[in-house]
């Protein structure tokens, strides 16, 4: 199996990090010719230069923003395998958001998923408790409260990474559906941050396990209405959200 992470910006890919298993230069050649049709194939659909990157990411199949005046098109590698058709569809999807195209790649991902996405950590991997917080007992807590009982998802604290200079913001939760797994940034595992507002977090990402992003006009859609309304129900939420507003310069320091 062909498991690479290349970025393709011109006539050839050049390697961006190398491949998680061997291949031969046969495989890599073909893989490079295939990304380079795919590229020129879609700008001349979309009819704007492309920089096509192919990558290994583990949630996120396709994705677009406009950068450096192309369209940066980010592909999983399993996209290298495809038929005309989820060509054309990737095309539409991002030509017109169309909803019919947004369901093709879906369907394309879920049927290739276990050939080409890497399993996550094992739960051996993962870390819950913390120096002062400890998530697996929240989470089940909040899944009694809340969810009607067990909630089938694992949670560990993520990997600490220095803040950038002048960083405004944290990303305090992240959940990966493919893996079942929440991730809670690990300055909130401090004696000064209530446990209210790690319940909070973890509430948050709870809900994105229990509701699916919905598909509007090609687009997905996270945080509805429907997922406001419920995540109005936990009992301090008013309480979080005003200790973020007082907090998070302390967050952002490191504490």
């Amino acid at each position: 199996m062909l498991q690479l992470s290349f970025e393709f910006a011109g006539e050839l890919p050049t390697i961006a990090e190398p491949g998680v298993t061997e291949c031969r230069e046969d495989d890599l050649d073909r893989a490079r010719a295939r990304a380079a049709r795919w590229s020129r194939a879609l700008a001349k659909r979309l009819g704007r230069p492309i920089r096509l990157v192919v990558t290994d990411n583990r949630s996120t199949m396709l994705a677009a923003r406009s950068k450096g005046g192309r369209l940066e098109v980010r592909l999983h590698h399993m996209f290298l395998t495809a038929s005309e058709n989820i060509l054309d569809a990737v095309g539409d999807y991002l030509s017109d958001s169309d909803v019919q195209a947004a369901g093709m790649i879906d369907l394309f991902v879920e049927e290739n998923r276990a050939r080409f996405v890497a399993p996550g950590p094992p739960q051996a991997a993962l870390r819950s408790a913390g120096r002062h917080h400890d998530l697996r007992a929240i989470a089940d807590d909040l899944a009694r409260r809340h969810f009607g009982g067990e909630v089938n998802v694992r949670i560990t604290w993520a990997k600490r990474v220095q803040p950038k200079r002048r960083q405004r913001s944290l990303q305090l939760g992240t959940y990966l559906p493919e893996e079942r797994l929440i991730r809670i940034h690990p300055a909130l595992d401090q004696s000064w941050v209530p446990g209210y507002f790690v319940e909070a977090v973890v509430f948050h990402e709870m809900l994105h396990h229990d509701m699916p992003a919905v598909v509007q006009n090609g687009r997905r859609h996270y945080h509805t209405r429907a997922f406001r309304t419920r995540e109005r129900s936990f009992e301090c939420h008013s309480a979080a959200q005003q200790w973020q507003k007082e907090n998070l310069w302390r967050l952002l320091r490191g504490g």
